[in-house]
């Protein structure tokens, strides 16, 4: 066609940019995946060949804009975490110390994915819904684990747990099988595979109706407010666990 191209008027053809999509994990093609311009969800995943017995649920769509505000959230739990400690070294209260250095360390080994949460990856139903049938960008990632057969409670713990999934199991009940330490009181978040969380109340004068967890789903149980007051801000366990949210399965890979 004709147009004028660098202020000439010259025969040109319009390229349409190519979009590059790495899957991985459950899929028949794993690795990167070359699309054409405009994409969507449904094109990485068919491309790909999403095994039909991957764990949707948790699935991840991982996008480079949501890198920076991830990384940055993080090192603010850092910060905080850090905090604690001191705070809790000048208080003598060793526990409360070694607690939070723990968490500090486990916290600044876990990776930053640039997880969005949506509400479904699964192939078939990005197929059938415009809706959920998001347009993906370039260097996007998605990663489609197995299925697990465990759930996790972290946090306020003595040490982490991974306890068998039991259908329809309240995630109190998960809690009460691993010890706790200087935990609250009054609250839990749980953490679905899919990166939703939920804050359950867990006193008596706030307490929730029990709810259940997918395979893959994750407690965490938050530090207790009282004691880490002044040296962390009023977000700081909703915003451990909207972190943790962020994180794949452990059998998921992450995608790089």
């Amino acid at each position: 066609m004709l147009m004028l191209c660098a202020g000439l008027l010259v025969s040109c053809s319009v390229a349409q940019a190519a979009t590059s999509i790495r899957v991985s994990g459950e899929v028949g093609h794993p690795g990167v995946q070359v699309l054409g311009a405009s994409p969507r969800l449904v094109d990485a995943a068919t491309s790909a060949q999403v095994n039909p017995d991957a764990y949707m649920l948790g699935a991840l769509w991982s996008q480079q804009t949501l890198v920076l505000p991830q990384r940055r959230l993080q090192a603010g739990l850092l910060y905080e975490l850090g905090a604690v400690r001191d705070q809790a070294l000048r208080a003598g209260n060793p526990a409360l110390a070694t607690l939070s250095g723990n968490l500090r360390d486990w916290l600044k080994a876990m990776p930053v994915t640039g997880r969005r949460i949506v509400h479904t990856l699964d192939p078939a139903a990005l197929a059938a819904s415009d809706a959920d049938n998001l347009p993906i960008d370039d260097g996007d990632a998605l990663a489609y684990p197995a299925r697990p057969a465990t759930v996790r409670v972290v946090g306020a713990v003595v040490k982490p747990c991974e306890l068998p999934h039991v259908a329809l199991k309240d995630p109190r009940d998960y809690v009460a099988a691993c010890p706790t330490a200087m935990a609250d009181r009054d609250l839990l978040y749980a953490i679905q595979p899919d990166g939703q969380v939920f804050e359950l109340g867990i006193a008596l004068w706030n307490g929730d109706a029990p709810i259940s967890l997918a395979p893959g789903a994750m407690v965490y149980v938050p530090l207790d407010k009282r004691a880490i007051q002044g040296a962390v801000d009023e977000h700081f366990n909703r915003e451990m666990a909207d972190f943790l949210a962020t994180q794949p399965l452990d059998n998921a890979g992450v995608p790089p």
